[in-house]
């Protein structure tokens, strides 16, 4: 969001979602590539795949801060306070505005990993669950670069409402899915779910805020879906049973209510932050 002019944050979270699932597409054919080269055993797998990540923490070491590239901010105004002093500026209203639908959605949105369970109880082999999820990532590689466009374009919260209706129909679908080829089609449609979110979710959260609190606003939000998430995994694990049927069915239902709910009322949602100051006010 420091990196690009407000009018392509979309485009930047798009491209750094696409990139990063990019990833996530190669890693998982590598490890099907070399789980059959290893006869099928995952712990010399696991060893392999901590190369990688070794590398990815030395690659830190090469990034640089674009606050630092660019002159230092002009000193605030008399009556207004010094970001991250001890009176620093709060989070406006309308980004608890938002971080509500969004962690309200974080406590049906439960861990893939038993969506990869559905896939397995419906007879996928765990080489196809492998090819499944690498079918989910490619989606979502693909779509999020122009999701995060077309956020650039229209509201967010539209874009992000879509997402949650595609996120309904692959969880009611896998829900009542009978077969395991019902399992690829609704798992590129859960791939389209992730790219209208993701990216878009970031950027909106950054529209709603001043630069002076944006890392504040993004790192408490993915905290309070992060602690959603955990809430999600314990209710629909307690609830999964043999099929999973009734958590991915309950999770559907209330994401699809959420989606609508922002397509048809959540227009106080698009407001953008105000450019005239840096600084926000507990009143939004």
């Amino acid at each position: 969001a420091d990196s690009v002019p407000p009018s392509e944050i979309g485009k930047a979270f798009g491209f750094h979602r696409a990139i990063d699932t990019t990833g996530a597409v190669i890693g998982p054919l590598l490890g099907l590539v070399l789980y059959e080269a290893l006869s099928h055993r995952l712990r010399p797998l696991l060893i392999v795949a901590a190369i990688p990540a070794v590398f990815s923490v030395m690659l830190v070491r090469l990034v640089v801060d674009p606050r630092t590239l660019t002159p230092p901010p002009e000193s605030p105004k008399a009556d207004e306070p010094a970001a991250g002093g001890p009176t620093a500026p709060v989070l406006p209203a309308r980004f608890w505005r938002v971080a509500v639908p969004l962690t309200a959605f974080s406590v049906v949105n439960f861990s893939d990993a038993l969506l990869l369970l559905r896939a397995r109880s419906l007879g996928l082999s765990v080489g196809a669950v492998i090819g499944v999820y690498c079918a989910y990532n490619a989606v979502y590689a693909l779509l999020s670069y122009p999701a995060g466009a077309v956020s650039d374009r229209i509201p967010r919260r539209i874009v992000f409402a879509v997402g949650l209706i595609a996120f309904a129909v692959a969880y009611i679908g896998l829900g009542l899915a009978t077969s395991s080829g019902a399992v690829w089609v609704l798992f590129v449609v859960y791939g389209a779910f992730t790219a209208l979110t993701d990216g878009v979710g970031k950027a909106w959260v950054a529209d709603l805020v001043p630069a002076a609190v944006r890392g504040r606003a993004l790192g408490l939000q993915q905290g309070l879906s992060g602690g959603a998430t955990i809430v999600a995994g314990i209710w629909a694990g307690l609830a999964w049973n043999d099929t999973g049927r009734v958590p991915l069915i309950i999770s559907g239902a209330v994401a699809a209510v959420i989606g609508v709910a922002l397509l048809s009322t959540g227009r106080v949602l698009d407001r953008p932050v105000p450019t005239t100051s840096g600084v926000a006010t507990a009143a939004g």
